[in-house]
């Protein structure tokens, strides 16, 4: 049983070392990822939508209810049996990438300068359909601006004339921090007419610093060699004795 004190000791230097490199991984950053936190209860341009902790300028960006049936406004529906829902659930955002598009902007607090940040969020394209609308194939994707540091998602590709789009995905990216506070902004760029680029569940968390999971590592290792260190050592004195 003397092997149990060493195992405390090293079990209280491990233990707040795992603690300090899981939970990290798993705070989301972003306030109101979902889009979830709004004034709006029917679908409407994202700026006079009053989404919570994000901000946008201008009439090229829809928020989109689970009200959605198809029409966005009076006259104005996507191509295609674009689902209701994105698989985050709820609202979701509408963008067109050729028109009035303004960045969706928040502000990012609580970073580590130098620590790695995985960005993730969900996306889909589909084409525009209204009176003034030239069915056909549209691309677009999400130009991502987070400190300064631009990064591109997946190009997506649809046509209105065949009424297909391209369905909800996973994008996932990888930043690192300069500041303790950062501007993260998702602009929608395509071309078509017109190119609607979604969004949803944007989430930021924290990955875990190499050192603390080489900690663990070792500290595994240190405790085999400990238990072993004495088992051989209480092994060697049983042998004097009984010799």
């Amino acid at each position: 049983m003397r092997q149990l004190p060493v195992l405390r000791r090293t079990l209280a230097i491990l233990l707040p070392a795992l603690a300090l490199a899981a939970i990290p991984a798993h705070a989301n950053l972003v306030v109101n990822g979902s889009f979830e936190t709004v004034t709006a209860s029917n679908t409407t341009y994202f700026y006079l939508a009053g989404v919570g902790n994000w901000s946008n300028s201008d009439i090229g960006e829809t928020l989109v209810t689970p009200s959605f049936t198809g029409i966005l406004f009076p006259g104005v529906g996507l191509a295609g049996a674009f689902p209701a829902n994105s698989p985050d659930g709820g609202n979701f955002v509408l963008s067109d990438g050729d028109y009035h598009n303004s960045p969706i902007v928040q502000t990012i607090s609580g970073l580590t300068p130098g620590n790695k940040y995985k960005l993730s969020f969900y996306q889909a394209l589909a084409q525009d359909t209204e009176i003034f609308t030239t069915p056909g194939p549209v691309r677009g994707q999400w130009q991502v601006d987070f400190g300064g540091d631009v990064q591109m998602s997946a190009l997506m590709t649809g046509n209105g004339a065949t009424l297909t789009f391209s369905p909800w995905a996973m994008q996932s990216m990888s930043f690192t921090a300069h500041t303790a506070t950062q501007v993260l902004s998702f602009l929608s760029v395509g071309a078509g007419d017109p190119p609607m680029v979604a969004l949803d569940g944007i989430n930021i968390n924290a990955v875990p610093e190499p050192d603390a999971v080489w900690l663990l590592g070792i500290g595994g290792l240190l405790i085999g060699w400990k238990l072993r260190a004495r088992r051989a050592r209480a092994q060697a004195v049983q042998t004097v004795q009984a010799g």
